[in-house]
């Protein structure tokens, strides 16, 4: 019985990819056509993969697209906006049988305040529909990403897999960038694959905090490819122009051995400096890339930009003045306007809804910081926290695609009790030389 509902499916499967391919071949409308032939094709593999592996190839996918937000479809929906979309959709039997989600305490009160508040300050805002709409987007980046793919709760080889599909989305955007050199703005600022050279920079200084977490999941002799998609990412912030990623990408870089405290972290760091303090202007000379350092040091551009801000951060606090309590609303006008994502909440929200929003950005901070081994994703929380003080990014897939990952493993951290692995280490006996091994590559994520 059971094999024949199994032919009836597989039958009626085919007939309708039959007649999709029909309509697409035979149809008059171009678009009907391409239309019909794409969902035969993703109906053939479909029926070849099962939908749960389809639905991981869509997750992949959008991850991979996630820091290339040029290629949009229509308003603010990306292309990794469709592919995250379907992927849900053929993973929600899958994330049925997961339960509830496992989210640190902390997380679940900062996003239940944030909503909280956001939603009162909307509904007391002058333009309801508007701040509404607004106020949408940041919970959907938020708080939807993080609990579906908490929900999935992907194996440590796809965490891996959903980790290097990002930074290799951002290695294309810089490429794409180093091939249409004209692609730039007119301070010279590259642009890459995305709609602004600040975009290219955010995402690039996300992919590098990403690669610390690859650095220890690859053996030991492979992470010279870690290191050269460092360089690449790296990279893509300088020619981006951007003095913000920047600093942050140096912030990350600094708190790498504080974290670690390992000898063979400080070597990296140290190594590092030296070859960027001895070779930097010849290196950025030869690849035409003199605008960051014209922009550290204060040249027009730079200083229009700083003027610009102060005057928007003044504009900012004003506002916050007027209602601190119950804020203004999410409409256009005040959100993404102050290049301070906690200002922009504060004002939007009021005093409430920046209390959540900061103990949701603590939220993803704070596993790096974790007794025993750090939650080394969390590099990208510390990227983006340090960001948010000088940047206006609130719910762009660049930002919240890689910091949902971090809380995809809270079930496995570590327990309260658990000894500090790197604590026994030093106590061990060490041989001559020992001291310079560094870590040993993380353990494997259980699924």
């Amino acid at each position: 019985m059971n094999a024949l509902k199994g032919s009836l499916a597989s039958f009626v499967g085919f007939a309708v990819l039959i007649a999709l391919l029909a309509i697409g071949v035979g149809g008059n409308s171009l678009i009907l056509g391409v239309a019909a032939i794409v969902i035969a094709l993703g109906l053939t593999v479909l029926i070849a993969v099962g939908p749960d592996n389809m639905g991981i190839g869509f997750m992949v996918l959008g991850m991979l697209m996630a820091p290339m937000n040029a290629l949009g479809l229509a308003g603010n929906i990306d292309v990794s906006d469709v592919f995250f979309v379907l992927g849900f959709g053929l993973l929600i039997p899958r994330m049925l049988t997961r339960g509830r989600p496992r989210l640190p305490p902390l997380y679940v009160i900062g996003i239940g305040i944030l909503f909280t508040g956001g939603m009162i300050s909307s509904l007391l805002a002058a333009q309801v529909t508007s701040s509404l709409v607004g106020f949408l987007k940041i919970i959907l980046a938020t708080m939807v990403l993080v609990f579906v793919l908490n929900l999935l709760r992907p194996s440590g080889k796809l965490l891996d897999t959903l980790v290097w599909a990002y930074v290799i989305g951002q290695m294309i955007s810089t490429a794409y960038g180093i091939v249409r050199h004209g692609h730039t703005t007119a301070q010279g600022r590259n642009v890459g694959l995305t709609t602004q050279p600040n975009f290219l920079g955010l995402g690039g200084q996300i992919a590098f905090a990403l690669l610390i977490f690859l650095f220890y999941r690859v053996k030991p002799q492979n992470r010279w490819i870690v290191l050269g998609a460092m360089a690449v990412v790296g990279y893509s912030v300088v020619a981006s122009g951007s003095r913000a990623s920047l600093l942050c990408c140096a912030l990350v870089i600094l708190a790498w051995p504080i974290v670690e405290r390992s000898a063979m972290a400080w070597y990296w760091l140290l190594s590092g400096a030296a070859v960027a303090v001895v070779s930097a202007n010849s290196i950025l000379g030869a690849l035409g890339q003199t605008n960051l350092l014209n922009r550290l040091s204060g040249n027009t551009s730079a200083q229009f930009s700083d003027q610009a801000r102060t005057d928007l951060l003044h504009q900012g606090l004003d506002l916050f003045w007027k209602h601190p309590i119950q804020g203004n609303g999410w409409s256009k006008d005040t959100l993404l306007a102050f290049h301070n994502a906690y200002l922009e909440v504060a004002v939007g929200g009021g005093v409430l809804t920046l209390v959540g929003f900061v103990l949701v950005i603590a939220a993803i901070v704070r596993p790096l910081f974790q007794q025993g081994t750090p939650n080394r994703l969390a590099y990208a929380g510390l990227s983006y926290a340090a960001f948010g003080l000088i940047g206006p990014t609130l719910y762009d897939r660049i930002v919240w695609a890689a910091l949902s990952l971090i809380l995809v493993s809270y079930e496995h951290t570590v327990p309260e009790d658990t000894p500090d692995p790197l604590a026994a280490r030093r106590a061990r006996p060490r041989t001559p030389g020992s001291e310079l091994r560094g870590p040993t590559a993380s353990p494997p994520l259980r699924a």
